[in-house]
């Protein structure tokens, strides 16, 4: 059985011969191991799961286009954006968006934090109020064809090693680029029409791109829902104000044939019966404490198979700081919970940090499939 009809017969519910061991495999590491950034990163990343022998889940690559307001600029919709600073420390990036009407206002500061990672924060949104939200809907051009080439070119790289995932935005977090999260959370209370019309508006932007995404080759669509976690949403807000549009997405996804895959790599506890819900193919990272609160064994009961369920061995101080035997023990460990309930893809709870060391990964492998045959 080769490692894409392992991945797809987990997704589809069949027996399989192992557990899958496929870990969020980001352009970090693979930059890391070349030195810095290879000339084809796709096929690096790629590398990088046949050196290790995982099963490539392959998604480290990010179309950027469904919320790029440069490639959409236009007479009625005019997109300047000014850079200042220094592009290997920290920069800050102000957008301006002119209208006949008005002008919208977004800054975005950027920090590298490691060598091969930036973490990004607005401190200004475009949407401040109904007013500029109208905006949108009134000279927003259409989405527009997107850049698929990078799909493609994964599709042809895994071949039959594996599954090409594109990764993109959950409807809560895309809505969380133009309006910011302290007032998106108190949105639904304080002016429901308006919350629902923007998370309408911005769901149905992002279902458009992601057709687009999964006609292109997609084997599945990996969404983010970590802005609307357990401790920032809380289960009354991501039951009635959320949900509702994250299953639309894994509607539209369903309708083209594809799987889904769900991220929070952040809390989850008391969504994880909401989690057992929704339409999701798998669910990803049960994070466990510090940096997050899911305890595995409670998830492993509350979501219930066919659902596929992935991650929750800690890469940020685990992986990097124990010895490969602690590595093999804590693997054994999952793989004893998981296995009695099938539906499982042995990971990471989110992409490999810099600075692992090289021993523990092969530990991590290695442990995979001693342990997880079935």
């Amino acid at each position: 059985m080769n490692g894409r009809q392992l991945l797809l017969d987990t997704f589809l519910g069949k027996p399989t011969e192992r557990v899958p061991v496929a870990p969020f495999v980001f352009n970090n590491v693979v930059n890391e191991a070349h030195g810095g950034i290879p000339e084809d990163p796709i096929a690096a990343c790629a590398d990088y799961y046949r050196k290790y022998g995982f099963d490539m889940l392959l998604r480290n690559y990010i179309i950027e286009d469904v919320t790029s307001e440069e490639r959409i600029s236009c007479s009625s919709w005019q997109v300047e954006t000014e850079r200042k600073g220094n592009l290997n420390q920290s920069w800050e990036e102000r957008t301006v968006i002119t209208t006949p009407e008005r002008k919208l206002t977004q800054v975005r500061s950027y920090r590298r934090v490691t060598p091969n990672i930036v973490v990004d924060a607005a401190s200004e949104y475009f949407i401040k109020s109904p007013e500029d939200f109208e905006q949108f809907k009134k000279y927003q051009p259409p989405l527009g064809k997107i850049d698929c080439s990078q799909v493609v070119h994964a599709r042809e790289v895994v071949g039959e090693e594996g599954v090409a995932c594109t990764w993109t935005h959950g409807a809560f977090n895309i809505t969380e680029r133009y309006r910011g999260l302290q007032d998106l959370l108190t949105d639904p209370y304080e002016d429901e029409d308006f919350y629902r019309d923007m998370m309408e508006y911005f769901t149905e932007r992002l279902i458009d791109g992601i057709r687009q995404l999964i006609r292109a080759g997609s084997d599945l669509i990996c969404f983010e829902g970590n802005m609307a976690n357990g401790s920032m949403a809380g289960s009354r807000l991501f039951g009635e104000f959320v949900m509702p549009y994250e299953n639309r997405i894994i509607d539209a996804i369903h309708e083209e044939g594809c799987f889904c895959i769900y991220h929070n790599c952040g809390d989850a506890r008391v969504l994880l019966p909401y989690y057992d819900e929704m339409k999701m193919d798998m669910y990803e990272s049960m994070t466990p404490p510090p940096y997050g609160d899911t305890i595995l064994s409670e998830a492993l009961e509350v979501i219930k198979p066919p659902k596929v369920l992935s991650g929750n061995l800690d890469q940020i101080d685990f992986l990097v700081h124990a010895t490969p035997d602690q590595v093999r023990q804590r693997v054994k460990e999952i793989l004893e919970l998981a296995k009695p309930r099938g539906h499982f893809i042995l990971a990471t709870s989110d992409y490999f940090s810099e600075g692992t060391p090289e021993e523990n990964i092969y530990a991590f492998a290695k442990a995979a499939r001693d342990f997880g045959g079935y």
